[in-house]
């Protein structure tokens, strides 16, 4: 009966750990974060399905294939728990949103480091130092099973040092949480370990790892519903939310940012409306290039139609920097193929006690609106 239960308990993870994949796959929208996150839920759904496996082969077949097919599955589990950490380290690597330069040095540095972890699964073949078979076929662990599990909480641990010190500098609180959750990765795997030592028919390692999956999903879910699908940054909803909780917990001053697309109708009416979605991704991208250098990553938001949002906690002089760096990143960085110059027009309002969030984003507009005002 026990062998039945663990393998009940195997299943049971990979159904849910399957529906989490089969639900981002579903997604209209294919982000790079939601693209390794798949990869995360696709790895360890084949790890969980193997040692699902191999307890009804090892436990069920008799004859002559049960222990070449025992270990062959066992050696697969342990293939799959390397490739499903190197997956979440991507992932976690992505939800930085670091440079596509920095990404791919790192993700070579992490593959080569993952790849020594191979060395004791090599070796098992010979010297059976990570787990054998007795006489009975039954499964044990041996003492090169510890140093794989540590190797991998120790690769895996500094990424979630990494996650964790960014969520320090992270404004949006969805992100903050969602990179918190992520970065409790690491210490499932050193809890599953600690907890193997209760015995090796409690599968301990399945339930921790299906647990943090859950805890994925939610925070990437949560970060899913407070987008704009068009621009991939924050809608309405999520910035009123943000903002009533930046006036009540900001240390430095804090600035209201109403960014406008000068002539935006005229360029959807003469280059048609997938034409101006266009320009709203380009002005987004310029965005998010302005607010890289800010200690404090400053919060974008989608307010509506053409305009956005830009929320900084800083001093005066970053608030200056800021509105310069948007004008100049758009004037440098115009497409090859757009026959237009993207404008923006920008209000600013800086918060004064007693203001609420509808109150700073009414001084910014109307700061735009005279600008406008004086332009025409």
């Amino acid at each position: 009966m026990e062998h039945i239960l663990y393998a009940e308990i195997y299943l049971i993870c990979s159904i849910v750990v399957g529906l989490l994949f089969v639900w981002t796959a579903k997604r209209e929208t294919s982000s790079t974060p939601e693209r390794k996150l798949r990869h995360v839920f696709g790895w360890f759904l084949c790890n969980f399905l193997t040692n699902f496996f191999f307890t009804l082969v090892n436990r069920l077949l008799t004859g002559a294939l049960r222990l070449p097919l025992s270990y062959a599955l066992k050696t697969l589990y342990f293939l799959t728990m390397i490739w499903g950490v190197g997956a979440w380290c991507a992932y976690a690597e992505a939800v930085q949103k670091t440079s596509l330069k920095r990404y791919r040095l790192t993700m070579s540095v992490v593959g080569a480091a993952l790849a020594l972890s191979l060395t004791p699964l090599i070796a098992n073949f010979w010297t059976g130092s990570m787990f054998y078979f007795d006489e009975q076929c039954v499964y044990h662990r041996n003492i090169a099973f510890n140093y794989f599990m540590l190797y991998l909480f120790a690769v895996s641990a500094s990424f979630s040092v990494r996650l964790a010190l960014r969520a320090g500098t992270e404004s949006d609180p969805n992100h903050r949480t969602a990179l918190r959750q992520t970065a409790l990765f690491p210490l499932c795997l050193l809890l599953a370990w600690v907890l193997c030592f209760v015995g090796e028919s409690v599968p301990v390692i399945v339930v921790c790892i299906m647990v943090e999956m859950l805890f994925m999903y939610a925070g990437a879910n949560n970060q899913l519903i407070s987008k704009d699908k068009l621009t991939q940054v924050n809608n309405r909803q999520n910035l009123i939310s943000f903002l009533n909780y930046k006036v009540h917990s900001h240390e430095e001053k804090l600035f209201v940012f109403m960014v406008d697309v000068d002539y935006f109708k005229e360029i959807n009416d003469t280059y048609g409306h997938l034409e101006g979605d266009n320009a709203l991704v380009d002005v987004v991208s310029a965005l998010k290039k302005a607010c890289i250098p800010f200690r404090k990553r400053p919060y974008i938001a989608r307010y509506g139609g053409d305009e956005f949002i830009v929320v900084l906690e800083g001093t005066v002089g970053d608030a200056a920097a800021m509105k310069t760096s948007i004008q100049e990143i758009l004037r440098e960085g115009k497409r090859a193929d757009a026959t237009y110059d993207l404008q923006v027009s920008i209000g600013m309002a800086e918060y004064d006690p007693g203001m609420t969030p509808n109150d700073m984003i009414a001084a910014a507009d109307e700061e735009l609106y005279e600008i406008k005002r004086k332009r025409r």
